[in-house]
């Protein structure tokens, strides 16, 4: 029974810990007259790679939160059109600042050369319309690499919990479409469809955050709509696509899209699998005092936590055009997961003396396929 209550303190622990290891960073954009910016995108970028973990829009006053974020290392990117790309200083979000306001930046107006004009027509990454906020996914390199469900992670306004719920702008219950129809999937089982959903099979997402009445009214809470990527070329079309990326463990996937069409029919199909090892690591060191500052112990806790992913997707369908404005179509998509988790808890308690009074280590494995 001891070994029981201990092991599940230790896990109760880190439940706790994961809640209160977050952060949030407020920004604020000017003009050179001191006047507010919006629309401009603000990129959370990591120290030690550059790697993007969050994405977010300055409003009417040129302001932007990112919140729920990891402690870490960090600095911001700011970019927006007819504006030169402007870097902030670096910051840390720890437990003893788990929240930063950034300095107000000022963004300097983008040199004009009129000797050459270019006109390249490309969507930015990042899209504020009227109703929705809208992720060009296949336009920015920034996404490569990347699953269905890392791009949402980063995604503005958006927040997923260590029990994979959405939540869009603070609401949750939101829904998810693909492709304009709503998902039969739900919690576990379509975050996991989204880990093994590659980011080249994705064309957009919209982010809907107050939907109109032509939607179903459980989409109050907020709607994110999935887009997929087809190919409008005539004749036989077909690509091959594969990553490779590389953390503290190796990501890498590869997959086939094939396409016919002509002036009445399209058949398509495409199949993706993909391999990540994702790590949640978690270190707590806590020094324990008397109401009189009188130092009694301390405890150290270590849980270090594994998640192989192997995923496959595929999709078949075909659509068929009696006339410009009409389409019939149909398409079967399918997708399997398998997921190992393997978390590893080392706890050791210090007495007044720091000498270690007793250890606690326990192994958890849990498969699910």
């Amino acid at each position: 029974m001891k070994a029981t209550l201990t092991f599940v303190f230790c896990i109760a622990s880190t439940l706790i810990s994961y809640a209160q290891s977050r952060g949030t960073i407020f920004t604020q954009v000017k003009n050179t007259q001191q006047k507010p910016l919006e629309g401009i995108t603000v990129q959370l970028l990591r120290q030690k790679d550059s790697a993007l973990v969050k994405l977010a829009i300055t409003d009417a006053e040129g302001k932007a939160t990112l919140v729920s974020l990891a402690f870490g290392d960090y600095y911001l990117r700011y970019v927006g059109n007819g504006f030169e790309t402007t870097y902030s200083a670096p910051f840390t979000l720890s437990e003893q600042q788990g929240t930063y306001q950034v300095p107000p930046q000022t963004l300097q107006p983008q040199a004009k050369d009129i000797g050459a004009v270019t006109v390249t027509a490309k969507k930015p990454f990042i899209q504020r319309l009227s109703d929705r906020t809208v992720l060009n996914v296949e336009s920015s390199i920034l996404s490569a690499g990347s699953s269905g469900f890392e791009l949402l992670e980063r995604a503005p306004g958006v927040v997923i919990d260590q029990n994979d719920v959405i939540s869009l702008s603070g609401k949750q219950g939101v829904l998810v479409m693909i492709d304009g129809k709503i998902s039969p999937l739900s919690g576990a089982d379509l975050a996991n469809y989204l880990r093994g959903l590659p980011s080249g099979s994705i064309e957009r997402i919209d982010l809907i955050t107050n939907p109109s009445a032509k939607y179903d009214a459980a989409g109050n809470a907020g709607i994110i709509d999935i887009r997929l990527k087809k190919d409008q070329r005539l004749g036989t079309n077909g690509t091959l696509n594969t990553f490779y990326g590389q953390g503290v463990y190796a990501k890498v996937g590869a997959g086939v899209t094939l396409n016919y069409r002509n002036k009445k029919v399209n058949v398509f199909g495409s199949n993706n699998t993909a391999y990540r090892k994702g790590l949640n690591q978690l270190l707590l060191d806590r020094n324990f005092y008397t109401n009189a500052g009188q130092f009694t112990g301390s405890d150290y806790k270590d849980n270090y936590g594994r998640f192989p992913i192997l995923s496959n997707n595929f999709r078949i369908g075909a659509d068929y055009f009696p006339s410009k404005r009409t389409v019939i179509g149909i398409v079967l998509n399918g997708s399997g997961v398998g997921i190992e988790r393997m978390n590893d808890n080392n706890a050791v308690v210090f007495d007044q003396q720091g000498k270690p009074a007793s250890t606690f280590y326990t192994i958890a494995t849990n498969n699910d396929f």
